[in-house]
């Protein structure tokens, strides 16, 4: 039956239910009587209060009554309220061709969705398992859907409430109902979401309702009894109706920290472990070294960044690449990240690479802790280009020669020479000519070592492209970011570009003008595609071609200089 219908010439909007709770719909319809053209509507100004479910569908009916015929065109939606209240259905505006109607407005009572002991035969609720919480804390929600009745989910809207950073913990894909009790009454219950949200400002936070829309069997009422009210006819007296059920929204008091907080906090909430190695303790000047940092815990694992990590002056160091992994765990949000750091040494000697700390806040305790890595020991051998040793010293060699002057004495009475006869002995000559070439030696030998340092850089640069064919001639398992840190390291050593925070963009820039524009765009189409590759699915095609691709690419490239 049709309740409250307002009527204005041949036009009338009608609602079938005056109050309603926030798990239900009601329909709303616009119907137009005795005309030949379909009404238009603009329903737009409901939207405040009311969310269209479905619709709108269009229908006409007719209809002969002693003798005269009546036609009827309607459009009817189905509608949920946005908020509990008093809620009003504004005056519309309906066009019937050239002529205008408005329709007088139409007020909805909405009440609240009620508790367990006072809800229907289906019902949605929201779990949460804290209602205060600090910045960065995690909040569990659970999202469980109860029912008696026989229905089909059509569709789930998962809030996404402001103030939150959110990940998922579970989405059940369909969602599985087990039996349950409820106060004396058995329901079939099913998860249908669960996440976990983190506060990122102070105050009082609102969690948005989430929404189901359902195809729900209900029997059908006011009919009287017969045979077909028989159990075994009980398909024959149901009927289909299309419901939206809401949760109610939930408040949490997010609460700032407490006193204490350390000077290089970060924003990690939770209980975290950090640890560091190195894939070699041991390797040669200009030779790579990979060091591995991760950090595995529970909390905000995403939300914060490490402290910068002050590596030693003379060592190139590469923008790391990171992985994430969640571990599965029904109400914690669990994971690793793992960052990778390409180091490439450029004095030879003993090294130590620092400490990485993270302090983080434990809301469990209500304090402050702090984890950390153990400095890293390395050993740096000279390599091609290294040059150990004072260039202003003596060979053992030139050593033994100075003492032979000193080491024996004359015994025997010498042979006098004439004033008139100017005969020297060799042994005197040699002794003149060996001091001369030791006090001169060291300038010729301090300056050739001092040119090769100086043309080390070049020689390097040189030397970068077979370094780098080479590099890509073995087998790695992610192409991708072997790839770019081969690539990464040519242009270093190529072009003395600064390793620190390379990246397609910087590339660009930096080597306009240098090289032929073509091979530049190459270049940095190239690091793009292997970005593309180590963080998303897109360039798995490319996967089989990429070396060779990359080799064809850097020949142009340093051809084109």
């Amino acid at each position: 039956m049709l309740v409250n219908p307002t009527f204005s010439g041949t036009v009338r909007a009608t609602v079938d239910g005056n109050t309603i709770t926030m798990n239900e719909t009601f329909t709303f319809k616009i119907e137009a009587v005795d005309t030949d053209k379909m009404p238009s509507v603009n329903i737009s100004p409901m939207l405040d209060n009311f969310t269209i479910v479905s619709g709108p569908a269009q229908q006409t009916n007719y209809s002969w009554v002693n003798g005269k015929s009546t036609s009827t065109k309607s459009f009817t939606w189905t509608m949920a309220p946005n908020r509990t209240g008093t809620l009003t259905i504004p005056e519309l505006i309906v066009s019937i061709g050239r002529t205008k109607y408005k329709t007088a407005p139409i007020r909805i009572s909405v009440k609240k969705s009620g508790t367990v002991a006072s809800t229907g035969e289906l019902f949605l609720l929201t779990e949460v398992d804290k209602n205060d919480a600090f910045v960065g804390e995690q909040v569990t929600v659970t999202y469980k859907f109860y029912t008696r009745v026989q229905l089909g989910i059509e569709n789930i809207e998962y809030p996404k409430s402001v103030g939150f950073w959110q990940e998922e913990l579970s989405v059940p894909k369909p969602p599985r109902f087990n039996r349950t009790t409820i106060k004396g009454v058995e329901y079939q219950v099913a998860t249908l979401y669960k996440v976990a949200l983190f506060p990122t400002k102070t105050g009082n936070l609102e969690i948005l309702p989430m929404s189901v829309t359902a195809q729900v069997r209900t029997k059908q009422k006011g009919k009287r009894r017969s045979i077909w009210d028989d159990p075994f006819f009980s398909s024959f007296n149901t009927r289909t109706v299309q419901k939206l059920i809401r949760t109610d929204p939930v408040n949490i008091r997010v609460k700032s920290y407490p006193e204490g907080q350390p000077a290089d906090f970060t924003g990690a909430v939770g209980d975290f472990n950090l640890r560091s190695w190195t894939d070699t303790s041991q390797v040669k000047v200009n030779e790579a070294i990979t060091l591995n940092i991760e950090l595995r815990g529970t909390g905000n694992i995403n939300m914060f960044s490490l402290p910068e990590i002050n590596f030693p002056g003379d060592m190139d160091v590469f923008p790391p690449t990171s992985s994430f992994e969640q571990e599965k765990l029904w109400d914690q949000y669990t994971g690793t990240i793992r960052w990778q750091y390409i180091l490439i040494p450029r004095s030879a000697g003993q090294y130590q690479l620092p400490r990485v700390q993270l302090s983080y806040f434990k809301p469990k305790d209500e304090s402050w802790s702090n984890t950390g890595t153990k400095p890293v020991g390395l050993k740096i051998l000279p390599g091609e280009t290294d040059f150990v040793g004072s260039t202003s010293g003596f060979t053992k060699e030139e050593i033994s020669l100075l003492g032979s002057d000193i080491r024996y004495n004359i015994t025997e009475t010498p042979a006098w020479i004439p004033r008139d006869q100017s005969k020297i002995p060799i042994w005197v000559w040699t002794s003149y000519v060996l001091a001369a070439l030791l006090f001169v030696a060291p300038i010729p030998i301090s300056r050739f070592h001092g040119h090769r340092i100086e043309n080390a850089t070049m020689r390097q640069s040189n030397k970068a492209l077979k370094q780098a064919l080479n590099a890509l001639k073995k087998r790695s398992e992610d192409p991708f970011a072997q790839v770019a840190q081969v690539v990464y390291l040519y242009l270093k050593d190529k072009f003395f570009l600064a390793s620190e925070h390379l990246d397609p963009l910087s590339v660009d820039q930096a080597l306009i003008g240098i090289i032929e524009a073509k091979a530049l765009a190459n270049l940095v189409d190239l690091l793009k595609l292997c970005d593309a590759g180590r963080y998303g699915p897109e360039a798995a095609d490319a996967k089989e071609t990429l070396i060779e691709e990359a080799k064809n690419i850097l020949r142009k490239v340093d051809s084109s200089k």
